[in-house]
């Protein structure tokens, strides 16, 4: 075996950094990209009517902002109840101060938002593990489906519906079967029994440890019935607000946009988003640019450039004002202070 030399460390970080930091100049460098596709001659018409926009459309589409930002955030106050009630108006907060630093690369939205309910909030580190974990399984299962069913379909149809709405009832069947099967003190012996017979030593004590039994909460939290139905609904409400916010844009521009491609543009601009490593700018409008082309919009993908990048500037601002008032709610700066010492794994 090789051995470790104390060197090793400095160079993988200052890999992972130099990572980052490309990711995140590729980012803005696609945001470039979509943007000299939107300010093409061929849009001048388009941009033209952005001068002339209605009022109430506009405004319209900054609440439509807001509203996600507001259903993300009971989302994910919804899935930690079954473990721990936290303060709705807090949650709100830390998700509004940490959505606008997802902007950022080196994941800072996640540390931000780690650190706000673990010393803010006293939830522990483990408990919060399984809290994403959660989330992240429920983002696969509301979300997966319709993903699938539209590579299929190509649009959205009666048949889209029909097995979208087939797919999620079934995908959330299964997580509730599968996760009441393992949660609670049955379901840890149950996960012993699995798991014992493979004779792992360090996987056998592992599984015995307080940190364990924080992190097997990600089943108790997947088997409430209340708490995933209500997170799946608010899920598809926040799909809906999505896909609005397109077609609001599309009909200030004056594009022709249905509900079939407003429901692919919203599903792919969330998830490209919440997967990117590096940030979320660029990606999501490059990503969504190549669902436009794949889906064969329009005679090219110039107008559809102008309404992503009008839905990501309503966006940013509207997530920079509302992440500055949740800054001022939580306090991140009484953290870097001290003022309160992290809770326990």
């Amino acid at each position: 075996m090789r051995e470790v030399r104390p060197g090793d460390d400095r160079v993988r970080t200052l890999v992972k950094i130099a990572v980052q930091l490309v990711g995140f100049v590729a980012g803005l460098g696609l945001l470039g990209w979509c943007a000299r596709e939107a300010l093409k001659p061929g849009n001048r018409e388009q941009l033209a009517r952005l001068g002339e926009a209605d009022g109430g459309q506009v405004a319209l589409l900054f609440a439509c902002s807001l509203a996600t930002l507001a259903l993300n955030g009971l989302i994910f106050w919804a899935v930690l109840l079954p473990e721990r009630r936290l303060k709705i108006g807090d949650t709100l907060a830390t998700n509004a101060f940490a959505t606008m630093l997802a902007y950022l690369p080196f994941k800072i939205s996640v540390v931000a938002r780690v650190a706000l309910h673990n010393r803010r909030d006293g939830v522990a580190l483990m408990t919060i593990a399984a809290w994403f974990g959660a989330i992240g399984a429920l983002v696969i299962v509301g979300l997966g489906p319709v993903s699938l069913v539209s590579l299929w379909r190509k649009g959205v149809d009666g048949v889209w519906w029909i097995a979208s709405g087939a797919g999620i009832a079934l995908s959330l069947g299964l997580l509730l079967a599968a996760a009441r099967a393992l949660a609670g003190e049955r379901g840890l012996a149950r996960i012993h029994r699995l798991l014992d017979p493979l004779r792992i030593g360090a996987l056998t004590r592992f599984t015995r440890t307080e940190m364990f039994a924080k992190l097997h909460g990600v089943f108790g939290m997947l088997a409430h019935p209340g708490a995933v139905l209500g997170a799946t609904a608010l899920r598809l409400a926040d799909v809906g607000v999505l896909s609005a916010r397109f077609m609001v844009a599309a009909s200030i521009l004056g594009v022709s946009l249905g509900w079939e491609e407003g429901v692919l543009f919203a599903s792919s601009y969330f998830l490209i988003g919440m997967l990117s490593p590096f940030g979320m700018l660029g990606t999501r409008e490059a990503g969504s640019m190549g669902v436009a082309a794949a889906l064969g919009f329009g005679d090219a993908g110039e107008s559809v450039a102008v309404v992503i990048l009008l839905v990501t500037a309503t966006e940013s601002l509207s997530y920079l004002v509302a992440g500055v008032l949740g800054g001022v709610w939580v306090r991140p700066d009484r953290l870097i202070r001290g003022a309160k010492a992290a809770a326990s794994l």
